[in-house]
């Protein structure tokens, strides 16, 4: 029987005393954030613009039309988002499964951008449209990437990960393309509620209301699933049926909430959880108290965001960074209470098909492709009159610093990303999925943020501060675990989607060291020099070279905590000397180029296909692909789109995000 539907056999009554409190205690707080929040006079205004409106008083026009629309969009999205993260983990039978793991945020987002930059002849359709049209889109493809695997929890997890990955570079790209719609287009995909108007109530009132009726229509026949599809269908349920048309509800709740204020997260996962936690066995009463709670943690967080005084920020934040801020730990608190199902706790890794392939053979390839790329991205260019052919020194010293840049990037995050992997046995897990890319990134910006100077040598520290402040998090949630590929993967997105938030807070801000700062974050070569590639050549080559050395170690720790300790190794030390590792190469590449992803997960996964399945020939092939792909994409980006020049980051992104949407789609 499944734990995500029926209680354990001697787990605590449900107690509704204790959401009496909770609520009581709830109302309390928001009834004195109302007050200190409402314009020109607290609740005494806000009561006479309820019960006594006048149009001619500007009081309470600005009441009247931005601040109870923005409180009312706020019940009414959080209810939505939590009743359809609800619906989705009872169905899937899925802890972790939520609106913002299904990458419908990435794919409204696209949607939208598409509307606004390349479809200016469809402007007579509102956008609610096409972030509609994208959001549906995004969420049908993780779903057909993990039928294969019957949407289980790791699967559907990675599936939205990688599709949020990569949409988020294309629309980064367009972003970046057309900048004067930059900072709007950003802020909203944080989760703004802004309102200028009760249009937002009216077009999410009424699909909220009758989806939430149809969902509670069709909630007896859903119940029956508790106790599973084949008993299910035993007693004439048409399980697929039902579940089609529960998870498309949930998909059209949480689509319509994207389309209109953006992305906001962790409000579908946390508040099922808690429902869960308060032993709540009825599925209606799930529903409905799913979405209360969501409705006043939505509300909580942007009446939070509004105390704020203005002399702290230079504008509102958006409302989504809040709530993934509030949201990333308690959900990782949730992950020390060991709530998760039995079945999720572990996921093996598919059964490999091994086959044997010469080393040196691949090599040769490898290192023959990778002097070919160095020699086109040296002396191919692209120009107004076209292309051209060059070895002139001139131009090679230009290209030079950019080059090698990103060759050693490529091979430094290779590294770490083959550490990581090995260490905790997941072939998912990398640098920038763990979050350690983004803590490195995060302490940077802060420094830049609050006008603190650092030479390279205090960035390199910072950075490395940031980098292993994540990797003791991961550690200290996922040990209990022994570092079970789901509550690592888990933890990892927790500390990313945090992470991320704060980053966004800090670059919505109008400065402009802000916005210099976001072309840092898509991962570009731009600004480096030979400095930069020194250090680079030192950081890197020390800690691949003791990654070499020690592959046999690596190669044990790999066969997991009981069989490694059972011939004598010491297996904290050896993961905790991993870990520091893997912090410093993410730090050395974050500071030249700016947080990378997917080479760290791309590189070793296309070693292993290729045949390398033991630590050390797996990190001499993975360095080499990942020094090919950086290298390839940072000429793609810098000429095949002359005069536009794209981050080498983004266009990794895009390259390892097809290849694993294939890849997932095959296997």
């Amino acid at each position: 029987m499944n734990d995500l539907t029926v209680s354990a056999p001697h787990s605590q009554p449900f107690r509704s005393w204790r959401i009496w409190l909770g609520l009581g205690f709830t109302f309390l707080l928001l009834a004195v954030l109302v007050e200190l929040t409402a314009p020109f006079g607290g609740g005494k205004l806000l009561f006479r613009t309820l019960f006594d409106y006048d149009s001619a008083n500007y009081q309470h026009i600005v009441v009247g039309l931005t601040y109870l629309p923005r409180l009312t969009v706020a019940l009414l999205c959080g209810f939505a988002l939590s009743v359809a993260g609800c619906v989705m983990q009872f169905v899937l039978r899925n802890p972790i499964a939520a609106p913002t793991t299904l990458g419908v945020a990435s794919g409204a987002q696209f949607g939208l951008i598409i509307s606004m930059l390349l479809a200016p002849g469809l402007a007579m359709l509102p956008a609610v449209t096409f972030a509609f049209i994208g959001g549906v889109f995004s969420t049908a493809l993780v779903f057909w990437l993990s039928a294969r695997k019957g949407f289980a929890a790791v699967q559907m997890v990675l599936s939205g990960m990688v599709v949020s990955l990569f949409l988020g570079s294309v629309n980064t790209m367009l972003m970046l393309v057309n900048e004067k719609h930059l900072t709007n287009v950003f802020v909203w995909g944080t989760g703004s509620l802004n309102q200028n108007g009760w249009d937002g109530v009216w077009h999410l009132a009424p699909v909220i209301a009758a989806t939430t009726a149809l969902l509670l229509l069709v909630q007896r026949p859903l119940s029956s699933l508790a106790l599973g599809d084949t008993v299910a269908d035993s007693i004439g349920v048409n399980v697929k049926r039902y579940k089609i048309i529960s998870l498309g509800l949930a998909i059209l709740l949480t689509a319509v909430v994207v389309s209109e204020v953006g992305l906001i997260g962790f409000v579908g996962i946390v508040t099922p959880n808690i429902v869960r936690l308060l032993k709540v066995r009825a599925l209606s009463a799930r529903i409905l108290l799913s979405g209360l709670l969501g409705s006043l943690m939505l509300l909580l967080s942007d009446l939070l965001i509004q105390a704020i005084p203005k002399e702290v920020t230079s504008q509102l934040l958006p409302t989504g960074a809040m709530t993934a801020l509030i949201g990333a730990p308690f959900f990782l608190w949730l992950l020390t209470r060991n709530i998760w199902p039995s079945q999720h706790a572990q996921t093996a890794d598919a059964a490999l098909h091994y086959k044997q392939t010469s080393f040196t053979r691949q090599l040769l390839w490898l290192g023959t492709g990778l002097v070919a790329v160095i020699a086109v991205a040296a002396t191919l260019g692209n120009q107004d009159s076209g292309w051209f052919f060059s070895i002139s020194s001139d131009v090679l010293a230009l290209r030079a610093p950019r080059l090698f840049s990103a060759l050693l990037a490529g091979i430094g995050l290779a590294v770490a990303g083959t550490l990581i992997q090995r260490m905790t046995t997941n072939p998912m897990a990398s640098p920038e999925v763990l979050g350690i890319s983004s803590g490195a990134s995060l302490a940077m910006v802060l420094c830049v943020m609050f006008g603190i100077k650092l030479g390279r040598d205090g960035q390199i520290l910072v950075g490395t501060l940031g980098a292993l402040t994540v990797a003791a998090v991961i550690w200290a949630t996922s040990r209990k675990q022994h570092f079970a590929p789901m509550t690592v993967i888990l933890t990892g997105i927790a500390l990313s989607a945090a992470l991320d938030a704060l980053l966004r807070i800090t670059l919505s801000s109008s400065s402009e060291d802000a916005q210099a700062l976001l072309t840092w974050l898509s991962g570009s070569t731009y600004l480096t020099s030979w400095r930069d590639v020194l250090m680079l050549i030192g950081g890197i080559s020390p800690l691949m070279l003791i990654a070499l050395v020690t592959s046999r170690h690596v190669n044990v720790v790999s066969l997991g905590q009981v069989s490694a300790g059972s011939v004598g190794m010491h297996v904290g030390r050896v993961r905790q000397g991993i870990l520091l590792m893997v912090a410093a190469l993410t730090t050395l590449c974050t500071i030249v180029i700016g947080p990378l992803t997917f080479i760290g997960l791309l590189a070793p996964h296309m070693a292993r296909a290729m045949g390398r399945y033991d630590a050390r020939s797996q990190l001499i092939s993975a360095c080499l692909i990942g020094a090919i792909v950086m290298t390839l994409s940072d000429w793609v980006g810098r000429m095949v789109w002359f005069p536009w020049q794209f981050p080498a980051g983004l266009i990794s992104s895009m390259l390892g995000g097809i290849y694993f949407l294939y890849l997932m789609r095959k296997n």
